[in-house]
Parts: structure tokens; sequence; C-alpha cells
């Protein structure tokens, strides 16, 4: 954190693909037009035609851009101790990034489909559109942090471990013998 000037819940993020698909205009959209003062952390590589749309249209001083980080340790301490962690995408099955965002305690707001609502449940803020983000930027506190981490730190540990993955792979693999 000290590396980029931060503290503890000073700033929001998101870690992405820099695609349409992953929300990123509509999370910065909600960003640009909240009156928070918290840092907002983008994390993905913006070198594509797409990633030199959003940092062209969304020039903001609470943004810092900090391209492709590959570091999974810097990734986890960054989401640990971020205010709110942006997952916004919005296809495909069980993201590996969500569940890594769930295992670093991140508090998270995620973009709201079937895929994302069956991993975390109740256990996070969904949005639609960037008005739901502008909201949750201005709210004075949260008070679901505590529950929401504490909870998706149990799914982690009961609904995706490799030991419960590898038992019902095996569990599964032995009733077609």
């Amino acid at each position: 954190l000290s590396d980029l000037h931060l503290k503890q819940g000073s700033y929001n993020m998101l870690i992405a693909r820099i695609e349409p698909d992953n929300s990123i205009s509509t999370i910065l959209e909600g960003l640009v037009n909240s009156n928070t003062n918290k840092k907002f952390l983008v994390i993905g590589n913006t070198a594509n035609k797409y990633g030199k749309y959003i940092k062209k249209k969304f020039i903001d001083e609470r943004i810092i851009y900090l391209g492709y980080v590959s570091d999974r340790h810097k990734l986890d301490v960054l989401r640990q101790n971020a205010h709110l962690y942006f997952h916004g995408h919005s296809v495909g099955g069980t993201n590996p990034s969500l569940l890594e965002a769930m295992s670093s305690k991140a508090l998270i707001c995620a973009h709201n489909n079937e895929f994302n609502k069956s991993v975390l449940e109740k256990d996070a803020f969904y949005f639609n559109c960037s008005k739901c983000i502008t909201s949750l930027l201005n709210k004075e506190s949260i008070e679901e942090r505590d529950s929401f981490t504490k909870n998706n730190i149990q799914k982690i540990k009961n609904k995706y471990s490799w030991d419960k993955i590898l038992d019902e792979y095996e569990k599964f693999l032995l009733s077609k013998l």
C-alpha cells in the first residue's frame, strides 16, 4: 500500500480484462458521478483498443490506472484493504477472480447476474447501472462489511476449496465405474 501512497480503506478498485463485458464503463461512470474522495484503482491491461477508450473517456483525479499486475500477493493485499472491490464480469460461470476476491476478504460489489449471485448469494452489493454504484460510493459507512466478508470466507472454505472440489470429482468419477 505504501508504494501507491494508499491506506487501508482509502480506495476502491476493480481487477479485470479491460473489455466491455466487464462493466468497466458503468463502474467508472458511477465513480465519476459520485462525491467520494477515495481513489479508484483500475487494474488490467489498458493497451488494447477498449482500454485506450476507457482511459480517454474517464479522466478523473481519483482514478489510478495501474495496468496489468501479476503479483498475486500484491493483488490480495490490494483487494483486502480496499473499501470496495468491484466485480463487473457479466458473463460466464464461477469466475476465479471473484473467488480470489472472496478469499482475500474483499467487500464486493458485483454485476447483478445469475453467475455472480449464485456464488455470492446475499453477501455482496449488486449493480445494474452506474446510479447503483454512485449510490453505494456515496454511503458514509458500510455496516455489512464484517458479515459479508465472514460469510464469503466460509463459502470459500465450504464450497470452493480444492479439497471439496477434488472430493466431488472423485465421487463423480467413481460413480461412473
